[in-house]
């Protein structure tokens, strides 16, 4: 970082005395100094300005801290809570689960996000159909010791129509039709094999294409129909995750069980994907707790018989206000009636009373806004009263509010209606205009401020017009917690009451809101590790670090690029060694995940290629007089030899000398000498110098092929 100047290092004595002395440079005649003189008076009035200017300059707020460091492209973390993943089996029946049901750690709330169906339905079996299973009835079993390759050891890439590659899963009741459930899969992968995270804003290109299908009955047709695959957070069973499925039919008995199945139709998989256990009824928590949220509806939501369903957890326990789109904003009304339904996981809202006041509005636009309190929290909504005054302040003494979920509504005057309208909170108000609807919470001073109608509004003058209509909080890094924490629920269903609740991840991701302090030294260090691509080492890191792929090797070949007139264009070459298989071209999503994740870094006029290795194959043969001792069958020769080869490859395209090979054989404790070693290197685009060493292109991997020794044991040269 640059350290910044000292302005205010100096007393107002001090500035006042050197400006007396200069008095005598500009004139002799100036000899009364006393305080009465307006001469005098003049000089101290100017030395207190600069002192006073001085002193503003080098004050460093933290909202312009903040502001430096966004232009450096640098924003404060905000806090947030952890995430893990939940399990809720002996289910008796099919159950909704709202949106935000609060699941307890102690004192801690966790609170699921998607809205969901909890299915009664158990796993009964999982049968792989894959050439290499050698007898399904051993694949039935996930007890936490076994682990079983999804497809099969030996997945081949390219499309596939016969079906040879799949897996079934058997259940023992129907899965419910037209409800969102989710399957997870653990996916096993050892130590060796990390594959880099994948973020839900990143663009990956899958490395298989998997069809899910389930037997029943869909349109009449009974048979194998296909199931909408909300979302798949495995990646094609890359990672452990959730695969968010729906089906749009009747789950129909084959044999006695109901079965759902995958089918692998494409493959470019580096590595063939494993699990070790498959769960129903998992879904992932995030800890916070909700005291008050808004839902906003459009008017193509609102049902035939002009009701809404709100699948949300605040809004089926807790007490809800309503509110209708009017002059730009909301108005409150209290005319319709709620209805709840626990077993549904939802509240219904009757609007038929209302419903001329906002029959005239088009289908896409927001019509109804449901704002939904804890029990607890509804005679703490209202915050105060506008005054119309500027920077207005408000007292606000919770802890732990989380940043985009504290939501206000202010009301003004429009029409002779109270309309409410929502503001938005934000860091500061540099980039506020004077209509802009903003306040800032400081979190330090447990206030809400706001605007001067220069930056940012002005609430307008009501009485308790200023209302909190969404408001949460987190534990932040507290909230990290081990596994099998959570094990109970708030909630009046019985159905989940009854049921045993798990968690089966720890709980990861959770912080505190970021200091200044840690942005400023996080600003740092990314000036002292720019992530930009323009030097070898930042296309290698950056690479290395694309989103879901692993690497054996990286290398970055600049101005090099087969085929092309280097001369002419900058250009840059990257060799990808993705495994230690032999022979296997680059996988198109491969290059196509690079090339996205690059193409975010590079410079615009620089050219870049994404090529395989070039495999070079050796057969070396030779005579070798070993030790009376040395057990051929043991090959342990062969086993150093592949050794050095191995190692050579940490770095592709190195030429292999001849005589490191050579002495690396004649030094073997149970070697007495070396005659007539030959290397033949298989491949192309290789040369030979006089000295036998071997040169092979820049993104040349050796392998071996073949080794032949010819074994003469001491004790038989002896005899002779």
């Amino acid at each position: 970082m640059i350290e910044l100047e000292n302005l205010h290092n100096r007393s107002l004595d001090d500035i006042l005395d050197e400006y007396l002395n200069k008095i005598p440079y500009f004139s002799t005649e100036w000899t009364d100094y006393q305080e009465a003189d307006p001469g005098i008076t003049l000089v101290e009035l100017f030395s207190w300005l600069k002192w006073v200017q001085h002193e503003y300059l080098n004050r460093e707020v933290p909202g312009v801290s903040t502001k430096f460091l966004r232009l450096l492209d640098v924003n404060r973390h905000k806090n947030r809570g952890a995430k893990a993943f939940v399990e809720v089996s002996y289910i008796k029946e099919n159950t909704d689960l709202p949106v935000r049901t609060q699941w307890k750690s102690g004192n801690m709330v966790f609170e699921n996000t998607e809205n969901q169906t909890l299915m009664n339905s158990s796993i009964l079996n999982i049968e792989f159909d894959n050439p290499e299973t050698p007898s399904q009835e051993e694949y039935y079993k996930f007890d936490g010791n076994n682990v079983f390759y999804v497809f099969g050891k030996n997945t081949e890439r390219k499309e596939t129509t016969s079906g040879e590659r799949r897996f079934i899963i058997s259940f023992d009741a129907p899965i419910p039709q037209d409800k969102m459930f989710n399957i997870f899969f653990s996916v096993y992968n050892s130590h060796d094999l990390k594959r880099n995270p994948i973020k839900e804003s990143d663009k990956f290109v899958p490395m298989a294409k998997i069809k899910w299908e389930y037997y029943g009955t869909k349109d009449g047709k009974i048979g194998w129909h296909e199931i909408e695959v909300i979302k798949d957070f495995t990646y094609e069973f890359l990672f452990s995750g959730i695969v968010a499925m729906k089906i749009d039919g009747m789950v129909e008995p084959m044999d006695g069980e109901y079965k759902i199945r995958a089918t692998l139709l494409y493959d470019e998989y580096d590595y063939p994907p494993r699990i070790d256990n498959v769960i129903t009824n998992v879904f992932s928590v995030t800890q916070n707790e909700t005291k008050c949220e808004n839902i906003v509806i459009k008017k193509q939501d609102i049902l035939p018989d002009f009701s809404v369903e709100v699948p949300r957890n605040l809004a089926l326990y807790g007490r809800s206000e309503v509110y209708l789109k009017s002059d730009g904003g909301w108005v409150r009304t209290s005319s319709p009636t709620f209805k709840s339904f626990t077993k549904k996981g939802k509240l219904t809202v009757d609007l038929s009373e209302v419903w001329g006041e906002i029959k005239n509005l088009k289908p896409g636009d927001d019509a109804v806004m449901i704002v939904s309190y804890d029990q607890d929290f509804k005679d703490s909504s209202v915050l105060g009263s506008g005054t119309g005054m500027t920077n207005q302040t408000f007292k606000f003494e919770f802890k732990n509010v989380l940043y985009n979920d504290l939501e206000l509504l202010i009301s003004e005057k429009i029409n002779g209606k109270e309309v409410f309208f929502k503001w938005k909170r934000v860091d500061d108000f540099y980039s506020s205009g004077k209509y802009d609807r903003h306040f800032v919470y400081d979190e330090d001073e447990k206030v809400i401020i706001f605007g001067d109608h220069e930056h940012g509004m002005a609430p307008r003058p009501g009485n308790d017009n200023i209302i909190i209509c969404g408001l949460r909080f987190t534990s932040g890094y507290k909230s990290n917690i081990k596994e099998n924490m959570i094990s109970s629920v708030i909630t009046r269903n019985n159905a989940l009451i009854n049921s045993r609740i798990s968690q089966i991840t720890q709980a990861a991701g959770g912080r505190d809101t970021e200091s200044i302090e840690h942005a400023s030294a996080r600003a740092a260090e990314i000036f002292s590790n720019p992530y930009r691509a323009v030097s070898k080492k930042d296309y290698e890191n950056i690479v290395k670090s694309t989103p879901g792929l692993m690497f054996t090797n990286v290398k970055i070949l600049p101005n090099y690029m087969p085929g092309e007139d280097t001369s002419k264009q900058n250009c840059v070459t990257i060799a990808v060694r993705w495994n230690r298989k032999v022979g296997l071209t680059l996988p198109k999503s491969f290059e196509q995940n690079i090339m996205n994740h690059i193409n975010k870094y590079r410079l615009i006029n620089t050219q870049v290629k994404v090529i395989s290795p070039e495999y070079i194959g050796l057969i070396i043969s030779g005579k070798i007089v070993v030790d009376s001792f040395y057990r051929e069958e043991d090959k342990t020769i062969e086993k150093e030899i592949k050794r050095f080869i191995k190692n050579m490859n940490e770095d592709l395209g190195q030429t292999l000398h001849f005589g490191d090979v050579f002495g690396m054989i004649d030094k073997l404790k149970y070697v007495s000498r070396l005659d007539n070693l030959r290397i033949v290197p298989v491949g192309n685009f290789i040369q030979k110098n006089v000295s036998e060493d071997i040169i092979i292109p820049p993104n040349g991997v050796y392998y071996v092929e073949k080794i032949d020794f010819n074994y003469i044991k001491n004790s038989e040269i002896y005899k002779g």
